[in-house]
């Protein structure tokens, strides 16, 4: 058995890498205080030492989804020849996974935690630097912007130093791609919580997101006819 001294060391980075590891096996039904003090090899009280109720420790063990997308804007980011390219290529990737594990996209960016996303990115990053460094300055420098709209708007001013859009348009091409992109993921959203067993096409919902962004830049861009659209 565990020494309490012992469990006095347990920090809040192993208890969020548990309850990672129990999400990616069974899902989020599957933690609870009792369970995480039993593979922890400490009391349930314990937990209340790092983590206010169980809500704030799974807001931290979703963001762990959050190391595919890292992983996809890796493998992409070497092939993007422009800021266009770049900027509707991070929405392709962001996009990608967030209809892979919905649900834990939308608690990243959308939940009840998620006014708490900025500080607890800091924090997340500096329990697990490793994850943030596969990336260049300006996509770690994003990645940690919490708002949803300013992680977007962050792309845009790229795109308006590039000088191949305005501000002014910079500023409404921001608004629309978050909109688009919103009103397509809280849809599927809304069809998984009704029940509907269809299986996700992610690929599919990807495309339609990309082709709308890309409309949208197409309609703000200075010169709209350099933009690649998607196959």
């Amino acid at each position: 058995m565990r020494t309490e001294k012992h469990i006095k060391d347990l920090s809040r980075k192993e208890y969020v890498e548990k309850a990672h590891e129990i999400l990616e096996k069974e899902g989020a039904e599957a933690i609870s205080i009792r369970r995480l003090a039993k593979e922890l090899g400490c009391s349930s009280t314990s937990l209340y030492r790092h983590f206010s109720n169980l809500e704030e420790l799974l807001f931290f063990a979703q963001l762990g989804y959050l190391q595919d997308y890292l992983e996809d804007l890796r493998g992409h980011e070497g092939a993007w020849n422009n800021v266009w390219e770049s900027h509707i290529g991070v929405w392709e990737c962001f996009s990608r996974q967030a209809f892979t594990t919905p649900e834990a996209f939308d608690c990243i960016f959308f939940g009840a935690q998620s006014k708490h996303l900025p500080e607890a990115l800091r924090e997340y990053y500096e329990m697990f630097p490793e994850e943030l460094q596969i990336l260049s300055g300006y996509l770690q420098y994003m990645l940690q912007e919490g708002d949803f709209v300013k992680r977007d708007f962050y792309m845009s001013l790229r795109c308006l130093e590039a000088g191949v859009i305005t501000l002014d348009n910079a500023i409404r091409m921001n608004h629309m791609s978050v909109y688009c992109f919103k009103g397509i993921f809280k849809g599927v959203l809304e069809q998984r919580e009704k029940g509907e067993k269809k299986k996700i096409d992610v690929e599919q919902l990807v495309t339609e997101v990309v082709d709308c962004i890309t409309d949208i830049v197409c309609m703000y861009a200075k010169d709209p006819l350099n933009i690649k659209r998607s196959k």
